[in-house]
């Protein structure tokens, strides 16, 4: 019987949580004191998973992805050693390691060395077989994935087009928060230029392959990658450095993952 699994994206709700009751104490006019009360915490992190269950119905599952030894990242290993150099000096919130260890010890979480939550997600979202799976995620990079997507304000159907459509498009405009830059000179709208309109299907079908027009279906969308690679150029770069931008824009699905090595297969046009 095909079950209905909600991936949930475990470090955007701790550190949601655990930032959520901080305190700044003021002692004196030089002196203050960060504190956090973890049972406070805990029960905002338990309180948001319980909530999503029941928002999904009875027999909603719960699955928790979490990042796991990101100082070994594969994104920075393998394809980029400044990836999310930025972030080194930033601090997570109190009591945010202590309720990742409660949240494993009474929750199914899934979490692989070197990858972060979103390709946990990706990767299970993607995985053949009969199941359901909604990812729960505020995190735009999720659009990269098909399959359901709720964002907590919205619902979106994301086919393997609009993926394609979404990671090529990451590409060109990177993401300074991910530390990565895509192709200079490119924003929005020159990106949408480049990759020409987003898919939408026609015919109103949710997929290519139930009955609409192949011929004219932006379903069947091909991704012009020689058009960002020439992109990369025109910016007096290589296409060197378009793959390495799209490998550090891509978030794992099941086809980019080696189950039997625990290890990602890096994405190629």
């Amino acid at each position: 019987m095909a079950r209905t699994l909600l991936l949930i994206d475990g470090d955007q709700y701790l550190h949601r949580a655990c930032a959520a009751v901080e305190r700044d104490t003021r002692w004196d006019d030089e002196n203050h004191v960060l504190s956090s009360n973890e049972v406070e915490a805990w029960e905002v992190v338990e309180g948001s998973i319980k909530k999503l269950c029941k928002h999904f119905g009875v027999g909603a599952e719960p699955i928790i992805t979490l990042s796991e030894g990101l100082s070994g990242s594969f994104r920075r290993l393998l394809v980029d050693p400044t990836y999310k150099m930025h972030r080194k000096a930033d601090r997570k919130p109190l009591c945010f390691p202590d309720l990742k260890d409660k949240l494993k010890a009474e929750y199914k979480c899934v979490y692989f060395d070197g990858l972060e939550a979103d390709d946990v997600m990706g990767i299970l979202a993607t995985k053949p077989g009969p199941d359901h799976r909604i990812v729960i995620s505020r995190d735009k990079d999720l659009r990269g994935i098909p399959g359901k997507l709720w964002t907590g304000t919205e619902f979106l159907n994301i086919s393997a087009a609009d993926a394609d459509y979404w990671h090529l498009y990451q590409t060109l405009v990177g993401d300074a928060s991910d530390g990565y830059k895509g192709c200079p000179g490119i924003g929005p709208k020159k990106a949408e230029a480049i990759l020409g309109a987003a898919p939408v299907c026609v015919d109103g079908h949710d997929l290519c392959n139930t009955g609409c027009d192949r011929g004219r279906c932006p379903y069947c969308f091909t991704p012009p990658w020689p058009r960002v690679v020439e992109a990369f150029i025109k910016a007096g770069l290589t296409e060197a450095d378009a793959l390495r931008q799209a490998r550090l824009a891509r978030i794992l699905r099941w086809s980019d993952w080696d189950s039997e090595k625990k290890e990602p297969i890096l994405w190629t046009p």
